[in-house]
């Protein structure tokens, strides 16, 4: 008779891997954390609201290169 014994599985529960760093705010992106993008060009944002705006929208708004007025053309 086999004994039953349980798979012997890899545990990530304490892991914890940086992801990457906003572009606009420098903060660590962390693997157990949500609330980041990562848009086409590969450049990460926080999505983490300051003054109403998430990293991500301020990049959008910028100056001269406003994506959101590119995109309406």
């Amino acid at each position: 008779m086999q004994k039953m014994v349980r798979k012997k599985t890899w545990s990530r529960s304490n892991l914890t891997l940086v992801c990457g760093k906003c572009t606009i705010c420098e903060r660590e992106l962390l693997s157990n954390e949500g609330g980041w993008i990562i848009n086409a060009e590969k450049k990460h944002f926080c999505h983490h609201y300051n003054n109403g705006l998430s990293c991500f929208d301020k990049y959008l708004n910028r100056g001269d290169n406003n994506v959101r007025q590119e995109i309406k053309r």
